[in-house]
C-alpha cells in the first residue's frame, strides 16, 4: 500500500531530490556496476525505481542493459517512462520477476532502509530467487550511525526556489526506527504536501547474516564516498553475490 503523499511526489521528485539521488547513485551503484564490468545485454532490475534516476544513469552509461524498474507507485513509474525497457508495479519485497532471470538487482537512494528487518530479509530472499547463479545484488544503505546518531533529533529547512522543504528527524529507540517528517511549503508558507518516512538500519553483522541466510555472499562493503568501510559513515554500499 502506498501513501498519497508519496504518489503525489512524482511530479516534483526530480526537482526536489533528483540531484542528491543522482550523486548517491553515481558514487554507489553506478561505480560498482562499472567495476564489476557489466556487459551488453545484462538484465538489471531496479528496486524502488521511483521516477527512474537509476534507469536514466544506467542508460546514459551506454552499457545496453535491459532495465526493469520495480516500484509500488504506478504514478512514479509513469514519470520514469523511457528510462526502462519494462516496469512492474509491485512491492519490492516480492521482486515479481522470473527465477534466475537477472544478472544484477540494484536498489538506490536508501530504498532498502524503508523495510523493517523482517521485510528486508524477505526482500533478500526474493532477490536471490530472481538472480542468476553468480548474479549480483548492489544497494546503498543509510547506516545505523546516521539514523541513530546524526538523525536522533535533527531539524533543518532545505531552501527551494519557490519555498522550503522542512525536514524533521527523530530516532525512536523503543521501536528501533527513525521517523522523519517532510513538509513542502510554498513561497507563501502554505503546506502543499507532507509525508512521514519510517526507516530502519541493520548493523553490519546482522545484515551480513541475513544475506547469507538468503544464499547471498557478501563480497564488498564500503563507504559511499571511499573504498574503505567505516561504521561512522552516513551511507554504505553493499555488494552481494548469489552462489
Amino acid at each position: 500500500m502506498i501513501s498519497a503523499a508519496y504518489d503525489s511526489l512524482a511530479s516534483e521528485y526530480d526537482d526536489l531530490l533528483g540531484d542528491l539521488a543522482e550523486a548517491t547513485w553515481r558514487n554507489g551503484i553506478l561505480a560498482e556496476l562499472a567495476r564489476l564490468g557489466a556487459g551488453a545485454g545484462t538484465v538489471v532490475i531496479d528496486l524502488g525505481a521511483g521516477t527512474g534516476t537509476g534507469g536514466k544513469l544506467i542508460g546514459d552509461a551506454g552499457w545496453s542493459h535491459r532495465r526493469i524498474g520495480v516500484d509500488r507507485s504506478a504514478r512514479m513509474l509513469r514519470s520514469a517512462a523511457g528510462r526502462y525497457e519494462a516496469t512492474i508495479v509491485a512491492d519490492i519485497t516480492a521482486v515479481p520477476a522470473g527465477a534466475s532471470c537477472a544478472d544484477f538487482i540494484v536498489s538506490g537512494f536508501d530504498t532498502l532502509n524503508y523495510l523493517s528487518p523482517g521485510q528486508f530479509r524477505q526482500c533478500l530472499g526474493a532477490a536471490a530467487r530472481c538472480l542468476k547463479l553468480g548474479g549480483w545484488l548492489v544497494f546503498d544503505y543509510s547506516s545505523p550511525g546516521l539514523l541513530r546518531g546524526t538523525w536522533r533529533d535533527l531539524r533543518y529547512d532545505q531552501q527551494l526556489p519557490d519555498g522550503i522543504l522542512r525536514w524533521r528527524h527523530h530516532y525512536d529507540s523503543a521501536a528501533a526506527r527513525s521517523v522523519s517528517s517532510i513538509e513542502r511549503h510554498d513561497a507563501g508558507g502554505n503546506v502543499t504536501w507532507r509525508e512521514t518516512h519510517v526507516q530502519y538500519a541493520l548493523d553490519a553483522y546482522p545484515l551480513h547474516e541475513a544475506a547469507a541466510a538468503a544464499g547471498l555472499r557478501t563480497e564488498r562493503v564500503r563507504d559511499l564516498d571511499r573504498p574503505e568501510f567505516s561504521p561512522s559513515a552516513s551511507t554504505h554500499v553493499w555488494v552481494l553475490r548469489k552462489g
